[in-house]
């Protein structure tokens, strides 16, 4: 086992090197050492810990998940490897941090290197239970894997285990690799669900249980479903169908047409919503136009919540050049503008953006 100053940094693997830059501002001396698995940076630096602590303060936006890499331990690929892990686990100074009832997660990821693919006699899942029993057992703290406080991080290659321990806060993400899941049920209507849930989450808004929302570019309805079994009045604006299960929802208003033709009509009879959305497939630019058209229509106390669409990468186009425009536009009309690359984006960002008056709910 031997002591390192590394971090295993997580992103979209077509945004790695963004959040590499993004870390590099933080931390000047951090450089890449390996890639790991796509979109799984292996990076050193000069102070880890203070590193995540400004990565938790400044939230980056393609930064998704931080894991320290206090040891590494050698690997042989067979059932030996849950022990040797254990015992280098229990010599980490973060270990003494697991008190009695505090909670805690065990977080494994098995990558594959390009070496050819491994077999090993246990799964992430097999070591996380092993582990997690050892911990619990060994120092009284508590598995709590939705809302750990401590989580333990390991990450194995065909040839090492890179372990750490720091909190769900510094590691910006209760979930491995910040990849959070949702379950699926017959109610949802499309997967984009998932991207508006995750934001409610990582951006710490709560719907309100009541008032009125619009939802731009609605069709099919996934998101509309979402503010409807929140509580609110939603107008779903789109030219398109929405699914037949939300026919005569109420209280739902089905504007069939173009978003801007429905904004322009707000501002002419004064309209106000709690909550404006928006999952339009539109460049990033238009879309921070068209919302900065919507912020005359949001409360005071309202909150927008959209995706902006990013450009590939290619010659002559720079997505992260069309991002910086875009943020742009909307801090002309809004006090605070968030932007997270989530787990359940592809090739966008999402954005929370509010008034002054506005504060996090929840």
């Amino acid at each position: 086992m031997s002591r390192t100053n590394r971090v295993v940094v997580t992103a979209q693997a077509e945004f790695a090197q963004a959040a590499l830059e993004e870390l590099q501002y933080l931390d000047h001396q951090l450089q890449q050492i390996e890639t790991l698995a796509p979109g799984i940076l292996l990076c050193q630096g000069t102070d880890v810990a203070t590193l995540q602590d400004k990565a938790a303060n400044r939230r980056p936006i393609f930064v998704r998940h931080l894991a320290p890499v206090e040891a590494v331990v050698d690997v042989s690929n067979t059932e030996r490897d849950i022990g040797a892990i254990a015992l280098a686990l229990a010599e980490l100074p973060g270990f003494a941090l697991l008190e009695r009832g505090t909670r805690f997660a065990v977080q494994s990821r098995i990558v594959q290197t390009g070496q050819g693919k491994v077999e090993r006699p246990y799964s992430s899942g097999k070591l996380n239970q092993a582990l997690a029993e050892a911990c619990a057992e060994e120092t009284g703290a508590v598995e709590w894997i939705k809302k750990p406080q401590m989580v333990i991080s390991i990450l194995c290659t065909p040839s090492q285990a890179l372990l750490g321990i720091s909190s769900a806060e510094e590691n910006l993400s209760s979930w491995p690799g910040g990849a959070r899941h949702f379950a699926q049920s017959e109610e949802q209507i499309s997967r984009a669900e998932f991207k508006l849930l995750e934001a409610l989450e990582v951006f710490g808004v709560e719907l309100p249980s009541s008032g009125r929302a619009v939802d731009l570019g609605a069709a099919p309805g996934g998101w509309t479903r979402l503010l409807l079994e929140a509580g609110l009045h939603v107008v779903a604006v789109d030219p398109a169908n929405l699914d037949p299960r939300l026919a005569g929802q109420k209280p739902l208003e089905h504007y069939r047409g173009y978003a801007e033709r429905y904004l322009a009509e707000c501002l002419r009879r004064s309209w106000r919503f709690d909550i404006i959305t928006n999952d339009m497939r539109m460049d990033a630019r238009d879309a921070a136009r068209l919302l900065g058209k919507a912020a005359s229509c949001l409360r005071r106390d309202g909150v927008v919540m959209s995706t902006l669409k990013l450009p590939h990468a290619s010659g002559g186009i720079n997505p992260l050049a069309t991002l910086r425009e875009a943020m742009s536009i909307l801090r002309h009309h809004y006090a605070t503008v968030q932007a997270r690359q989530l787990f359940h984006n592809r090739q966008e960002v999402t954005i929370v953006a509010a008034h002054p008056q506005f504060t996090k709910r929840g």
